[in-house]
């Protein structure tokens, strides 16, 4: 398995600090990047993806990371990959 496929592979559940609670076949909370007084972050473990329904994005689990961490893609992969 190549670095970029392991990185994708890596729930973003577990990159996520926070609680997410269930809502159908997504998890909602807060929106990490933006002051969220209801919860508008949804995250879907079936494809392993997230979206801000407040306009921050979407993407997935090295998206995820290189937003939160503020790196880029290439170090994203590279970290998510260990």
């Amino acid at each position: 398995m190549d670095i970029k496929t392991k990185a994708k592979q890596v729930p973003i559940t577990n990159l996520y600090k926070g609680s997410l609670r269930q809502t159908g076949k997504s998890l909602i909370g807060q929106c990490p990047w933006h002051n969220d007084r209801v919860a508008s972050f949804a995250v879907f473990p079936a494809t392993n993806t997230y979206f801000c329904f407040s306009g921050c994005g979407y993407g997935d689990s090295i998206e995820f990371y290189r937003k939160t961490h503020k790196v880029d893609f290439k170090t994203a992969i590279k970290e998510l990959g260990k």
